[in-house]
């Protein structure tokens, strides 16, 4: 497998090589997002829209340094590991893969709260922190429980997903006929008691519409760090700042939710000159190349988060493929800083 891999150079080539692997329904689910897949397309556009300027003469030749400090943790390098689920749609080992890779690779995993593995075990599997995104499912006592299942299970933050409480209109996703294949279970919701039975053939739960108020309130459960996932305005940002929250992570759900909805990289700027001298700002949406990592992080972002991206390569080849994504990511922002001149 080491040797298919070696052959992959670009972010693209790790794409097409797991739409080759994947059934077309399947595909639809990862690749698919909001009925016409405008914000899918735009997210990733968005990047050639901004340009980089060289200094001249300003490199020291020395190897450039990726690390960034996030809440605390210094990371070797400036890309986590977005919350994607069900993972175990394309491999078996699903967020525990992804987990070591992401150790593996001196960075980190968000494990959402619909994986296919019980946290615990996710973090039993590592020596390195993860952090734990949040949904909202039926009622604020099971909301405690979820934050609390999370905290036993040894989180270092709570990543409370505020961008899709209602089910979208994934249209590429139903005319694939996709439905949940019958390997795939959700092990949290499992052990919450939130689902019982049979797995729903969406992948799909009903949640919490969450309101500022729930926010507050999760704030108040938790002394964990929280981070809130789906910020597209300055001024969300800012109320996020005054009611505790320690960061932000500016994303429009890979355009999976509304159709339309601005491009992450677009709403950076005015989020990041909100609140980035106060909280930690990340950015998730259309990363596909260091290049566009170097770029997010000079408008303004303390490091970005990639979903789709390692799912191609926990599709390829499990825990080697995302490493294996993971360090082209390293090479390509390496070599992006070193054209720079940047120190």
């Amino acid at each position: 497998m080491a040797r298919e891999l070696s052959g992959l150079l670009t972010l693209t080539d790790f794409e097409d090589a797991a739409r080759s692997v994947l059934d077309a329904a399947s595909w639809a689910y990862v690749a698919g997002g909001a009925d016409t897949q405008l914000t899918v397309r735009a997210n990733t556009d968005a990047f050639d829209q901004v340009w980089l300027r060289p200094r001249a003469l300003g490199g020291s030749g020395a190897k450039p340094d990726t690390s960034v400090t996030l809440l605390g943790q210094r990371l070797e390098l400036p890309v986590l590991l977005a919350p994607t689920s069900p993972q175990r749609l394309l491999h078996e080992d699903a967020e525990i893969a992804t987990a070591r890779a992401a150790e593996s690779a001196g960075t980190l995993s968000i494990v959402s709260t619909d994986s296919h593995h019980v946290f615990a075990d996710v973090t039993g599997s590592v020596g390195s922190d993860s952090w734990f995104q949040l949904y909202a499912y039926r009622s604020r006592d099971d909301v405690a429980a979820t934050i609390a299942l999370a905290e036993e299970a040894g989180a270092t933050a709570i990543v409370v997903t505020v961008d899709a409480s209602y089910a979208a209109r994934r249209i590429s996703t139903r005319r694939a006929g996709f439905r949940t294949p019958a390997h795939v279970d959700f092990g949290n919701l499992r052990s919450l008691g939130v689902l019982t039975g049979e797995i729903p053939d969406g992948a799909r739960i009903d949640r919490l519409p969450l309101t500022w108020d729930d926010l507050e309130w999760i704030r108040s459960r938790t002394d964990l760090p929280i981070v809130v996932k789906g910020v597209l305005r300055g001024e969300d940002a800012e109320r996020c700042v005054g009611l505790g929250v320690e960061g932000v992570i500016v994303s429009n759900h890979g355009g999976r939710q509304l159709d339309g909805a601005v491009p992450s990289l677009i709403a950076l700027e005015q989020v990041a000159a909100a609140i980035s001298d106060r909280a930690l700002v990340l950015l998730d949406g259309g990363v596909r190349s260091g290049v566009h990592v170097v770029k997010a992080l000079a408008l303004g972002a303390d490091a970005v988060c990639i979903g789709r991206p390692y799912l191609w390569g926990l599709g390829l080849a499990g825990q080697q493929g995302v490493e294996a994504v993971l360090d082209l990511l390293r090479s390509e922002i390496e070599d992006t800083l070193l054209q720079l001149g940047a120190d």
